[in-house]
Parts: C-alpha cells; sequence; structure tokens
C-alpha cells in the first residue's frame, strides 16, 4: 500500500471518507488544504476566490518527505493529483450530484461564488479531468456518493484497492449525460445567474 488519495469538489464528504479509510487502514490521515497553510506551501493567497494558490513544487516535495517519514497515510485534497505518481496507490474522485453539491453548500452558508465555481467544477467533472490527465487513468478511480453512507463509501473504496470488488478507473460519472434535463437546466440557470 502506498499513498491513497481521496480527492474531489470541496463539499462531497472527502474529510469523513478520508478519516474512515484513515482508522479502518491503521494509517494517517493527511489533510493537504491544512498542510498547506500551515507549511506555507502557497505562492500566494488570491482574495477573489478566497482560496491559496498552491506551491506544486513544493507541495510534491513536502508529500515525498512525509511519505519517506511515515509510510503509507490517506491524502485528503482537492488536489490530490499533485501528489508525486510513484508514491501513489490510486487517487479516489469522489463525485456527488451537483444539485444535492449546491443543497449542501447552501447550508454551509458558502459564498455564493465559491458555490457557483465548485458545483460548476462538479457538474464538468473537473476533479477527475485533472487527476486523469496528471495521472492517467489507471491511477484515477470515481465513485458517485450520492445517497452513501460514509462507511458504505469507505467499505466500497476498501473492496476496491483489496480486488474484492472491480476497480472503474478513468472517467466514468458524466452528470451532463446522467442527470434528466430539467435538472441540468435548473443548475445551469443558478451557475448563469449567480455567475459574476
Amino acid at each position: 500500500m502506498k499513498v491513497l488519495g481521496v480527492s474531489g469538489t470541496p463539499g462531497v464528504g472527502k474529510s469523513s471518507v478520508s478519516r474512515k479509510l484513515s482508522e479502518m487502514l491503521g494509517i494517517p490521515h493527511v489533510d493537504l488544504s491544512k498542510v498547506v497553510v500551515e507549511q506555507g506551501l502557497y505562492v500566494e493567497y488570491d482574495e477573489e476566490r478566497q482560496s491559496y494558490v498552491i506551491d506544486e513544487d513544493a507541495v510534491r516535495k513536502y508529500l515525498r518527505r512525509l511519505y519517506e517519514t511515515l509510510g503509507p497515510f490517506v491524502l485528503d485534497s482537492h488536489y490530490a493529483e499533485v501528489a508525486p505518481r510513484d508514491i501513489l496507490e490510486i487517487v479516489v474522485v469522489l463525485r456527488l450530484d451537483p444539485l444535492k453539491l449546491l443543497d449542501r453548500l447552501i447550508a454551509k452558508n458558502w459564498p455564493i461564488k465559491k458555490i457557483v465555481e465548485n458545483v460548476e467544477a462538479e457538474l464538468l467533472s473537473v476533479p477527475t479531468i485533472n487527476a486523469v490527465e496528471e495521472l492517467g487513468e489507471e491511477m484515477v478511480m470515481e465513485i458517485d456518493v450520492t445517497d452513501m453512507s460514509i462507511d458504505d463509501v469507505a467499505r466500497e473504496i476498501m473492496e476496491s484497492i483489496t480486488g474484492e470488488k472491480p476497480r472503474f478507473l478513468g472517467h466514468v460519472i458524466d452528470w451532463l449525460t446522467i442527470l434528466p434535463v430539467d435538472k441540468l437546466e435548473r443548475l445551469i440557470q443558478f451557475i448563469d445567474v449567480h455567475r459574476s
């Protein structure tokens, strides 16, 4: 076992699933966003997007050193693909129905601009596409976590890692073809109305 990356847009349940996997596997959980801020592994803070712009080279070096020190760990990040490929076992991208994601982020009182950005990223499969472009399809697995419990998601990931269940690698979840037209229209209207 190497580093298990858990990725996806903010709000899909990465941290909860990562903590559960860490517990099940008996390996550390690393929240990369937290590490980036604590270790100063960023170039700047983008006021408009309200997020840090990471220093990818510094992050890769840090993660390699961490792996050499800790051994395997669960990497919780919406950009898990930034980890050096040779220390990664696989990156699991958690996918959530974009309308449910919209509801979650609204309930968390996120700024509307961040909600639009993240719902659009989920709708367009941005986390999966980024991971596949960086690592190749053989290193990326998607799971539709809509209506699944944290335990069920963690169990499915474990079964895929151990080979008990087949891995469906690459980009297999496409909300643009899965969602009914009325849902797509609602999402697109929301994005159009609130995009600035």
